[in-house]
């Protein structure tokens, strides 16, 4: 036991002798360590996500291209603020601030008069750097692009914030982002995982889908004959307004649908929702026929409805009513909500 003691005390001894130092005089305290500065970027947080896309490569590029004015342009965004607008120049000009650079590929070209009716923009060097592009995507803080009010787009998006205004057909496809699309003439497809979507003035066969958001349409009217409107969310709201086509289909997993305008003889209109209420506000002189499923709610409305067949089982309520000649069909089915039919 004394021997283990010994050891003990031989090491504190060599400890205090290291502090002390050969003099018996403490060692001068050691400067501190120099703060470590945050360098402040302007990538934004989700670019830790995508790591060898932002090596580097900031800063501010413009190209333009002369084209045909019914060209169709491809284009793929990784993140940023994305705004397509309508001119009357047969060109398509691209402008990225702080972000990538940008190559611009014609794919085809008219034959009679050479000019690209199929572009892609792609990513490419920014001025402040000439190492190639980890992906074909674009990104920046602001990502700007005129195209001929002619044109068709192809867009797809991992985070942005996407408008587009005044072309003739859109495909759009967002991971996470809002889309804002206004005056559209030639059809619209859009979807989006984490977002909202918004129609203004536009017309066209048109198909909207949201998987966590709200959609939004006033003032759309079809291009032809059968063109169908549909709209589909998981958990959001559908709010439609002025929406003149024949056949509609909006349905809802978790939020209500609102549909505010008027129903076309002949038309066949689908408004669904599991959890969430049903909300039509129309003329005073509608001519339909509904048919209305519910199970946890009720069937309200302010029409003069004529009652043609009412059912109650376990799973809920049926009713099948007209109003006016019935020249319209409407189905209204909601499993845990109420269905009210209004005056405008």
């Amino acid at each position: 036991m004394l021997k283990h003691f010994n050891q003990i005390g031989i090491l504190l001894c060599l400890t205090e002798i290291s502090v002390i130092g050969v003099f018996g005089q403490s060692e001068p305290p050691r400067p501190p360590k120099a703060p470590r500065i945050a360098i402040i970027s302007k990538i934004p947080p989700h670019a830790k996500r995508f790591p060898a896309i932002y090596s580097g490569e900031r800063g501010t590029s413009e190209k333009s291209i002369a084209v045909d004015p019914n060209v169709e342009m491809k284009l793929c965004v990784l993140e940023g603020k994305l705004e397509i607008n309508g001119w009357q120049r047969n060109e398509i000009r691209v402008f990225v601030k702080n972000g990538s650079g940008i190559v611009l590929k014609a794919l085809e070209k008219s034959e009679p008069s050479g000019k690209p009716v199929w572009v892609r923009v792609t990513r490419g060097a920014t001025p402040e750097s000439q190492s190639g592009p980890a992906t074909e995507c674009l990104s920046g803080e602001n990502i700007e692009i005129d195209v001929p009010m002619k044109a068709s787009l192809n867009l797809a998006g991992r985070v942005t914030e996407t408008t587009v205004d005044s072309v003739k057909k859109v495909t759009a496809k967002n991971v996470g982002g809002n889309i804002v699309l206004r005056n559209i003439t030639g059809g619209i497809t859009a979807s989006t995982h984490e977002g909202d979507i918004t129609v203004e003035n536009s017309g066209g066969q048109i198909s909207l889908e949201s998987s966590t958001g709200n959609i939004l349409a006033f003032e759309v009217s079809p291009g032809q004959i059968g063109d169908l409107f549909r709209a589909k969310t998981n958990n959001g709201a559908i709010s439609l307004q002025q929406v003149d086509h024949r056949q509609i289909e909006a349905n809802s997993i978790s939020g209500s649908v609102l549909f505010n305008g008027k129903f076309l003889s002949g038309g066949l209109y689908n408004f669904k929702t599991s959890n969430g209420s049903i909300r039509l506000t129309l003329p005073h002189d509608s001519s339909s026929t509904f048919a209305a499923s519910y199970g946890f709610g009720s069937f309200n409305y302010d029409f003069p409805l004529k009652v043609l067949t009412e059912n109650t089982s376990d799973g809920g309520k049926n009713v099948v009513a007209t109003m006016g000649g019935g020249d319209a069909t409407i189905n209204l089915t909601t499993n845990s909500g109420s269905i009210w039919i209004k005056k405008q």
